[in-house]
């Protein structure tokens, strides 16, 4: 019964809004109409209903055809334009005179519809109270908006409407560039839907130098299709972070996502002057299409970055080891590659990287100055490793082995040898003692010094003896 009641007061409503508000006119016919004031009455409703109109094909609630039939009724509307305008100048000039005249330009953009900038600053206010005068032009300037332009300015203005009448696009280009080296890289491409001004300053160049995707983790495709739209040849650091499977293995480990082929393919042909790789999160074994060894990277890096990824190591089944560079060509791999230039090689927390597989590290790149080995637990107490630091005498300055196996003769040794080293990490090396302050205090150019508690403070003090 309240239902009932509910709808008779709505019923009622409408019945007092229709008394209230009662309906418009209808237009007559263009033949009914016999004088210029009747004829100029309707002209301005009739831009109206074109206005709005071509206001609503840019709303994206509407299914395809009825943008379409919204299309077909603008042209009608235009031509009604058209034929109203001709018959006031007939009526003016005499019907023997052939007048040319123009509709409604309905290609110009609408303000508060449109996320485009205009060169005049409009506000909403001025726009409905503007009073339109259309001159008498002829036909040959006339372009009708074609279905194909229509359907991309509606793609175009799908946005949200932005009135350019703030404070901030008062300000220099200069000072909005400043702004932008603020924001991230999600940050900047949002940033450039705004306006046509906004895009122009975040796609500059000196802000695409260092392209950061690691603060989120991005599935394969995603990267894939982002490489593909914004392939910068100015970039020369990116960073990039696999999105973990969520599904668990038997041993509760997260699967991580493989490092493909395609995925490799536009890394290297999207940024051809990259410098600087940050590869977070990702497997380079398990997947058949993984990348399952280091030539597939782009060439010619100053810095690689490896964090928690997993890779293929020698073993006794004879697997090829990540970090071994074969002697014939792979299949889609880098041509020519090389490491000659690396001065950085990371492998935090990749707790998979073996002794047999640093022992490729002098071949690979010569030239290392910082190496860093966090995490790595399976590196050990042996004469092999040893002898791999110790190859690196003439250029390594920086030495991360946090949570490694080393011993005190590790030590004794990097000490003996490694006398350019300038920071050095010996945290939570259960194997490492106090009494290896003594070798330290050789190293005259050490700078940092990052160990336990007990050790840094024995250093610290006889260092100040």
């Amino acid at each position: 019964m309240a239902r009932n009641k509910e709808k008779q007061k709505n019923e009622l409503n409408r019945l007092y809004l229709l008394k209230s508000n009662p309906p418009k006119p209808k237009r007559p016919h263009l033949s009914q109409i016999h004088t210029v004031d009747e004829l100029r009455r309707w002209l301005p409703i009739i831009e109206q209903e074109i206005h709005m109109t071509l206001a609503q094909t840019t709303s994206v609630r509407y299914t395809d055809e009825k943008v379409e039939s919204m299309y077909k009724q603008i042209s009608e509307l235009e031509n009604e334009h058209k034929n109203f305008r001709r018959k006031i100048g007939q009526l003016e000039f005499g019907s023997n005179v052939n007048i040319l005249v123009k509709t409604i330009p309905v290609e110009k953009q609408i303000d508060f519809y449109s996320k485009k900038s205009t060169n005049q600053i409009e506000s909403l206010d001025d726009f409905f109270n503007k009073k339109p005068d259309l001159p008498l032009l002829s036909m040959n300037e006339y372009e009708p908006m074609s279905l194909k332009f229509r359907k991309k300015r509606k793609k175009e203005q799908r946005e949200e409407i932005i009135e350019q009448d703030g404070l901030i696009f008062q300000l220099p280009e200069e000072t909005l560039l400043y702004l932008f080296k603020n924001f991230s890289t999600e940050e900047l491409i949002l940033v450039a839907g705004v306006c046509q001004l906004f895009r122009r300053i975040a796609y500059d160049d000196t802000l695409w130098k260092t392209i950061d995707l690691s603060t989120k983790s991005y599935s394969n495709q995603v990267l894939v299709k982002f490489f593909r739209r914004f392939n910068r040849p100015c970039t020369e650091i990116l960073k990039i972070s696999g999105a973990p499977n969520v599904k668990k293995l038997k041993n509760n480990l997260i699967k991580l996502s493989p490092y493909t082929e395609q995925l490799s393919y536009f890394v290297r042909t999207s940024y051809p002057n990259l410098r600087y790789l940050y590869i977070s999160k990702y497997d380079f074994r398990d997947n058949p299409i993984a990348c399952k060894n280091i030539t597939y990277l782009p060439t010619n890096l100053q810095g690689l970055y490896l964090t928690k990824c997993e890779m293929l190591m020698t073993s006794i089944q004879g697997t090829a080891d990540f970090l071994k560079i074969p002697q014939c060509t792979l299949k889609n791999s880098t041509t020519n590659f090389s490491l000659q230039q690396l001065e950085i090689f990371s492998f935090e927390q990749s707790s998979c990287l073996g002794l047999v597989s640093v022992r490729y590290l002098p071949d690979l790149c010569p030239n290392l100055v910082e190496l860093n080995l966090n995490g790595c637990f399976r590196i050990t107490r042996t004469r092999t490793f040893t002898d791999t630091l110790l190859s690196f005498h003439k250029t390594i300055r920086r030495l991360y082995l946090k949570e490694t196996q080393v011993d005190d003769d590790t030590i004794h040794c990097i000490c003996r040898k490694l006398k350019l080293l300038n920071i050095l990490d010996i945290r939570l090396c259960k194997y490492v003692t106090k009494n290896i302050v003594e070798n330290l205090l050789t190293l005259k150019q050490l700078k940092q010094l990052l160990a336990d508690d007990l050790i840094q403070n024995d250093y610290e003090n006889k260092k100040i003896k």
